[in-house]
């Protein structure tokens, strides 16, 4: 699970890349060459972290809602950072981190 977790917390990172920082160069300072090179960066990113939601999934660690909350947080901006909250909350459910 801490791999699902890195890898929603990527993908949260990249999309806001986009958004915050490669798209606002593009149409406001004619730089298109950002996205270029983030596009696939993020589209790596969501596959990677599509793939541990499925087999998080499959593994039973997350739940069908679980895994469509993150499946839908990889589309919203900010979402992936508050789905890492939840997830890190899931992993102290199932004992999987130490409390403090």
């Amino acid at each position: 699970m801490i791999g699902l977790m890195r890898a929603a917390t990527f993908e949260a990172l990249t999309l806001l890349a986009m958004f915050c920082v490669a798209m606002p160069l593009k149409y406001l300072a004619d730089v298109p060459q950002l996205v270029s090179a983030m596009g696939p960066i993020h589209g790596c990113a969501f596959m990677i972290c599509l793939w541990f939601t499925i087999r998080s999934w499959a593994e039973g660690l997350i739940d069908g809602r679980g895994a469509a909350r993150l499946f839908v947080g990889a589309f919203i901006p900010f979402g992936g950072l508050i789905n890492k909250r939840w997830l890190h909350q899931k992993m102290k459910e199932n004992n999987v981190l130490r409390s403090h």
